[in-house]
């Protein structure tokens, strides 16, 4: 058998969560980063301005 199905192998359930703890934080610590590089770039100063700009040509 694998070492996952024998009872006391594998990953344990706190083990586990822990893990996924740390994957969520990473994923957030990316997106926040994403963000802050977004507004340090100006794409996010004026989001009104392109849909009236479409509608003037």
């Amino acid at each position: 058998m694998c070492a996952n199905c024998q009872p006391g192998g594998g990953v344990s359930g706190l083990t586990g969560l822990i893990m996924a703890l740390v994957i969520c934080a990473l994923f957030f610590v990316v997106a926040v980063g994403a963000m802050y590089m977004a507004s340090r770039s100006g794409s996010l100063d004026d989001l009104e301005d392109t849909k009236y700009r479409m509608l003037e040509d």
